[in-house]
This record gives C-alpha cells, sequence and structure tokens, in this order.
C-alpha cells in the first residue's frame, strides 16, 4: 500500500500503443515500476520482522526483548541507534501485547488489546510520533544519490499513517 504511493507507476499514452518500440520501452518500465516496489516493501518490512520475531522470542521465552541487538542487525547508522531503538521498543511491545492477547485474527487481537478506537489511535500517534523522530535523524545519513530523500520520507509517513487510520476504522468499525 504505502509502496504504491510513493513509487510513481508509468502511465500509459497513446503513442505508446502507436508505436512500438515506445510501447517495448513502457513495458520496461513497467516491470521496473514492480521489481522497485517488491524490494521497497521487503525493505520497509525488514525492521518490522524483526521487532516481530524478538516479540515472539521475548514471549516465548519470558525474557526481555533485546532492541540494542536489532539496531546491531540494521544499517541504522550509530549516531541514531537511540531514535530508531526507540521506534523498535513501540514496535516490539505493541508486538508482545499481540502475541499474549486472545483471537481469532488481527481485528480481534488488537481489539482485545486495545479495547477500543480511541485507545488505537492513542498507540498509533505514539507510533508515528517514534517514527518520525527515527526518520528526522536518519535523513542527514541518506546518501546523496536520494533525491529529494526528506519528501520521500514525508509521503512515507503520510501514507503509513493514513493506512494505519483505515485500518483503526475497520477493525472498531463493528464496537
Amino acid at each position: 500500500s504505502v509502496s504504491s504511493r510513493v513509487i510513481e507507476k508509468p502511465k500509459l499514452t497513446i503513442w505508446m500503443i502507436l508505436v512500438p518500440v515506445i510501447f517495448v520501452y513502457f513495458f520496461y518500465r513497467l516491470q521496473k515500476y514492480s521489481e522497485g516496489r517488491k524490494e521497497f516493501a521487503e525493505q520497509f518490512l525488514i525492521s518490522r520482522q524483526r521487532a516481530l520475531d524478538e516479540a515472539f522470542s521475548a514471549v516465548q521465552s519470558g525474557k526481555p526483548p533485546d532492541s540494542i541487538k536489532l539496531c546491531r542487525m540494521s544499517t541504522v547508522p550509530t549516531p541514531i541507534y537511540a531514535e530508531y531503538r526507540a521506534w523498535l521498543d513501540v514496535l516490539i511491545e505493541h508486538y508482545m501485547e499481540l502475541l499474549m492477547a486472545n483471537g481469532e485474527n488481527i481485528f480481534e487481537l488488537i481489539r482485545g488489546v486495545y479495547k477500543n478506537k480511541t485507545n488505537y489511535l492513542l498507540f498509533i500517534n505514539q507510533l508515528n510520533t517514534v517514527e518520525k523522530i527515527f526518520n528526522g535523524a536518519l535523513i542527514p545519513h541518506l546518501p546523496e544519490s536520494i533525491d529529494g530523500g526528506q519528501q520521500i520520507m514525508s509521503l512515507m509517513e503520510t501514507c503509513c499513517d493514513d493506512w494505519r487510520r483505515q485500518q483503526a476504522d475497520l477493525i472498531f468499525k463493528t464496537t
């Protein structure tokens, strides 16, 4: 969902249909777009998956989660470990609560943990806040080859916030 809003999809024009060489180029760009979205999604989810795995390990073992270990596993620059760790800690705590809740699906788990939409929105606000702080700390460390890093990060934040709020509406629409 986020990648489809962050990465621009090539548009088909009448000229592409009329001129075969341009049409072939369109399909090349479309393939690159698909590959780009897949790679974006994989990279976007790495830290989130690691946080989930760490939460699962902590719940299974009864030991506290180790977000420092996750920092070391990442490619995040050392000077911003504190911001990254704060974001990871919010995710891990959320995942641990979900893993310990009762329910048949993610909607039931979230309703079980947060009880109502207001509480869930408070969590979303907390997550968005630590995410923005982390992203803001990360921007100066982005490679110079990434044009518009600030705008891309801002768009990603907006997309995530929009998606999370849409999910909150779906999860709590019947309650």
